[in-house]
């Protein structure tokens, strides 16, 4: 007898689970077809008494049945300086790292960027003053300088200037910031 309940109690312990996956399935099925909704249109004629039954539709203005759009989209975007002149910062110390990449002989010093955006809120274009322009360093500076983005704008493309520095780092005193080389 106790050999018959444990397989009793093993078999609906197999079986809970299916036995849950029906009940569920079941209870979410009806033969009832779906509720319609009423035919009736609501919005044609008010209820008698309300306040909406004694306007007339006619002496309502038309400025009252329109939703106003948010003023927001009223506003013109204007070009945000003080953010364009934060990334324009960014992008110069990216540009100083051309410093390290191009061959020695390039020229150095502090280059004038003039960089232009466009309204979308995206640089388009960049380019460098003499003795840069056309030059490795110069090209390398100048990719650092297209593709900032911004928040959009309204109106024509923006120029904007910046000064970049070109010049390599001062060399680092000997023993500090780097670990000294092994001995073999």
């Amino acid at each position: 007898m106790q050999k018959s309940r444990e397989k009793a109690c093993k078999l609906l312990a197999s079986a809970a689970p299916f036995s849950l996956a029906c009940a569920g399935a079941l209870a979410c099925y009806s033969l009832d077809p779906p509720a319609q909704p009423p035919q009736q249109n609501l919005l044609a004629d008010p209820p008698p008494g309300s306040p909406a039954s004694s306007v007339d539709p006619a002496t309502i203005a038309p400025s009252t049945l329109t939703a106003a759009p948010p003023e927001e989209e009223h506003k013109k975007m204007v070009f945000d300086e003080a953010q364009a002149k934060g990334m324009l910062a960014r992008a110069a110390g990216n540009a100083h790292t051309c410093v390290e990449v191009v061959p020695k002989d390039q020229p150095h010093g502090t280059g004038t960027v003039l960089v232009k955006f466009a309204g979308a809120g995206k640089s388009t274009s960049a380019s460098i003053a003499a003795p840069f322009d056309n030059t490795p360093i110069g090209q390398c500076a100048t990719r650092a300088f297209v593709g900032i983005i911004v928040s959009p704008f309204d109106g024509a493309d923006v120029e904007m200037t910046y000064e970049v520095n070109l010049n390599p780092d001062p060399k680092k005193p000997e023993g500090k910031g780097k670990a000294p080389a092994k001995k073999k």
